[in-house]
């Protein structure tokens, strides 16, 4: 009987210590994985999005650039425009001035009588009056159009130009945002190699109080399996017989003394039994 006890024991503690170091493999296993998947999880988010906001901010940057290589190109051409322009208006004031004063001299030679050989020249002066004129507001028309437009590019490439600036601001601010996740790439390491090893003591805690509560726990089941084998009616000796019509196990003597004082029936339900019908048992 003794040697079932030291067998069911041994057996009962091999089982619960494998399974503890097993628990605890897994803990330590989780732990690595744990810590193996924040690392790599939040390294490859940041990575990702450093190079997404890179890529945005450098694709607006050389966008803006091109828009503003083409507005300031409008405006050079615009500029020269407005230049000739006023050069042709110059120009063609000189020739109104000239041809005003000859208008004038005819107007005087008419005032003077020669009015047969001033009349054709004078239509022919005032034809070509009325058309240089009509050039004139022509391209003083134009000259205010281009101005205005000039204005507007003006205005535009201002625009652009602190667009610009914006971007490179937040380009720099990216180059910053790098450099600070890189900078934080270490200290998150170390925190995250003092979470694990917080993580790594805790688990030793609990296996520590794991193994304490498992072997409680075989002291009780080692205390309910006596109580199993022993006599329910005495709680000291072995069950060794067993009665056949009920199947309750007692002691002998217990049995016996109900034989003996013709109480033949059982302790545990009442059920009335003979000599014959016990048997004994070998637990």
């Amino acid at each position: 009987m003794t040697n079932i006890y030291i067998h069911l024991i041994s057996t009962i503690l091999c089982r619960n210590v494998l399974e503890i170091k097993e628990s605890e493999c897994r803990v330590h296993s989780q732990a690595e994985d744990l810590k193996g998947s924040l690392d790599e999880q939040s390294q490859e988010l940041r990575v990702k999005a450093a190079i997404k906001a890179e890529a945005a901010c450098h694709q607006r940057l050389s966008a803006t650039e091109a828009e503003i290589a083409e507005l300031r190109a409008k405006l050079d051409a615009s500029e020269r425009d407005v230049f000739e322009l006023k050069e042709a208006i110059k120009s063609t004031d000189k020739e109104a001035e000239v041809y005003i004063s000859e208008i004038e001299l005819v107007s005087e030679s008419e005032d003077k009588g020669s009015t047969a050989f001033c009349y054709p020249r004078s239509r022919h002066w005032q034809s070509t009056f009325n058309k240089l004129m009509h050039q004139w507001n022509h391209m003083k028309y134009n000259v205010i159009e281009a101005v205005r437009s000039t204005k507007e590019d003006r205005h535009l490439a201002i625009n652009l130009e602190s667009a610009l600036l914006e971007l490179m601001d937040a380009e720099k601010e990216l180059k910053w945002l790098k450099y600070a996740v890189s900078t934080s790439q270490e200290s998150e390491r170390k925190m995250l190699e003092e979470e694990l090893k917080e993580l790594n003591n805790r688990v030793a805690e609990l296996t520590s109080e794991t193994g304490e509560a498992a072997i409680q726990r075989l002291q009780d089941e080692i205390k309910d399996c006596r109580s199993m084998l022993k006599c329910c009616v005495c709680s000291e000796r072995p069950k060794e017989v067993v009665i056949v019509k009920c199947y309750y196990l007692f002691c002998n003597p217990r049995i016996q003394r109900n034989l003996e004082i013709r109480h033949r029936r059982c302790p545990g339900c009442g059920t009335a039994f003979g000599q014959n019908d016990v048997r004994f048992v070998k637990i």
